[in-house]
């Protein structure tokens, strides 16, 4: 009896709820939320990294890579509107220019020498690196003798020792290592070749992810049982808190996160007397490649040098304005234009018009999606393919919706390809998922229009010939599969509510692709084959 009420309900209905329930959703995005208060005297920054490599094609991994010294001046320029200090990381690449540019603004810099596995490229790295700090006194504040190199397992500490000593003895500018707080406890003895001890503070990239209404308080638990182990000062090298990308556990990245715990540090810094350099000037997007999405958006400014945020007032999680409301009346209105071209019923031009308005809603924010999270051409070509896919499933459902003649043959295809593209993406998430995301936005859209579909199609009992029962048991395990592993990678990160939804994605997908599948079997029209 429920199920016959639920025939009873037309699509329009369905997906009028669907539409309306996305308008609420980026409107809830777009408001701005009331957050913790700074005042304006922890302006300027203590310190910030600086990272050229923010325009698009700038990759310091890629060889034959140089920064103008034209765009070290400017970004210089920019970034002293906010801090006077800046952490660089290398010498290389042009950023041997660094030391001279600042002092023309009246910044410091904590000179950074990269030092990784070849010994005769790090002793280059320090000869400059010393020569810099020699040449600009006043304005190198710090000279720092490798970044994470015991992290990365490149040196070990014994040559960690000589690189230090050597440059001690060639500068008196003071001298550091900056490294996670970790590997300071593990290798504490390079305390006595430093001036002050640089440690990295990161709580989203922890061993065990922090909540963001607890990382504050873990830096400065951090910081605490630092000040118990060493004796000389301590600088926080690195802290922050990335804007987009992968939640790993309770840790979740998001704009609101980020200025909720850069305001927060700033205030504790301010009450404790802490020393600290902020992680990043600039998003990296380069980073994505080595990090995933997260990688490339730890920034208080974006690619575009704008601050991507203020230390007071309220803030929003996405700043769109009317840009998704007009992509979707536009294409609303030329699919109901389209639909009085062909004499439609009222009832089918407004179905044409939500279904439109829906894909235009969606369609902005997938877009928005793949340009975050893609990092190479075959991301863009996997990520973009399933956006179209997603769409062509929902105009097939539409088809069903407006009572036109199914394309079953193209329809069971899709499913297919739909269920695998779902079981690769939570292999991948299972197996080496530490740098990708969960595509839901990429999902909801075309399982929702299959769902509206089978609640509103009360043709069933389909018969089917075996080779097409063997193409329906493909669709169903691979939405297995990818149910299962889903659910696996949630139980690995107890707290990650983003993994659960994934799980929600593949759970229903376990339901609607197979049952719709069956729906179509007895009026397909292609071969037998699978």
């Amino acid at each position: 009896m429920v199920q016959r009420s639920f025939f009873r309900i037309p699509a329009l209905f369905w997906a009028s709820l669907f539409l309306i329930g996305t308008l609420i959703y980026i409107w809830r995005l777009q408001q701005p939320q009331p957050l913790i208060e700074v005042p304006s005297d922890v302006l300027p920054l203590q310190c910030v990294s600086y990272a050229p490599y923010y325009k698009p094609g700038m990759n310091p991994t890629l060889k034959g890579t140089f920064v103008d010294p034209v765009q070290i001046e400017q970004d210089l320029q920019a970034l002293s509107k906010v801090t006077k200090c800046v952490r660089t990381y290398s010498v290389s690449q042009g950023l041997d220019y660094v030391p001279k540019a600042a002092q023309k603004f009246g910044m410091q810099v904590i000179l950074g020498a990269w030092v990784g596995w070849v010994d005769a490229d790090n002793m280059k790295e320090l000869e400059l690196a010393v020569q810099q700090a020699n040449q600009y006194p006043d304005t190198v504040r710090g000279l720092v003798v490798g970044n994470e190199v015991l992290l990365r397992g490149e040196q070990t500490e014994a040559k960690m020792h000589e690189y230090l000593q050597w440059a001690k003895e060639r500068t008196k500018v003071p001298l550091t290592y900056a490294d996670v707080w970790e590997f300071w406890l593990k290798y504490p003895t390079l305390e006595q070749e430093v001036d002050f001890v640089t440690v990295h503070i990161l709580p989203y990239w922890e061993d065990k992810p922090v909540a963001i209404d607890q990382a504050v308080a873990h830096t400065a638990s951090v910081m605490g049982h630092l000040g118990t182990v060493f004796k000389k000062p301590l600088l926080i090298g690195e802290t922050g808190w990335p804007s987009q990308g992968r939640q790993r556990f309770r840790a979740k990245p998001s704009v609101v996160n980020q200025v909720l715990y850069v305001r927060g540090f700033l205030q504790a810094a301010k009450q404790t007397g802490w020393q600290y350099n902020i992680i990043e000037a600039m998003d990296q997007p380069w980073k994505r490649e080595l990090e995933g999405t997260v990688g490339g958006f730890w920034g208080i400014f974006n690619d575009q040098l704008q601050p991507k945020f203020n230390l007071q007032g309220p803030v929003s999680e996405r700043s769109d304005g009317w840009v998704p409301y007009i992509i979707a009346l536009v294409l609303a209105a030329g699919a109901v234009g389209w639909g009085f071209h062909k004499q439609l019923p009222n009832s089918q031009k407004a179905l044409l018009g939500v279904v439109a308005a829906g894909l235009g809603l969606h369609g902005f924010l997938q877009v928005d999606y793949v340009q975050l999270a893609a990092r190479n051409t075959l991301e863009f070509a996997a990520l973009g393919g399933f956006i179209l896919l997603g769409w062509a499933l929902v105009l097939l459902q539409l088809r069903h919706w407006l009572g036109l003649t199914p394309k079953s043959c193209i329809e069971q295809c899709l499913l297919r390809l739909f269920a695998i593209g779902l079981f690769v993406t939570s292999a991948g998430l299972a197996f080496n998922g530490r740098y990708l995301d969960f595509p839901l936005i990429l999902s909801w859209l075309p399982l929702i229009a299959l769902l509206i579909s089978l609640l509103t199609d009360e043709e069933s009992d389909a018969t089917f010939a075996p080779g097409r029962q063997t193409g329906i048991w493909f669709t169903v395990v691979m939405v297995l599969l990818a149910a299962n592993l889903s659910v696996a990678v949630a139980m690995m990160e107890p707290g990650n509510l983003t993994a659960w939804w994934w799980s929600a994605v593949c759970g229903l997908a376990l339901f609607v692709l197979p049952a719709k599948s069956m729906q179509l079997g007895h009026k397909a029209d292609c071969a037998r084959s699978v």
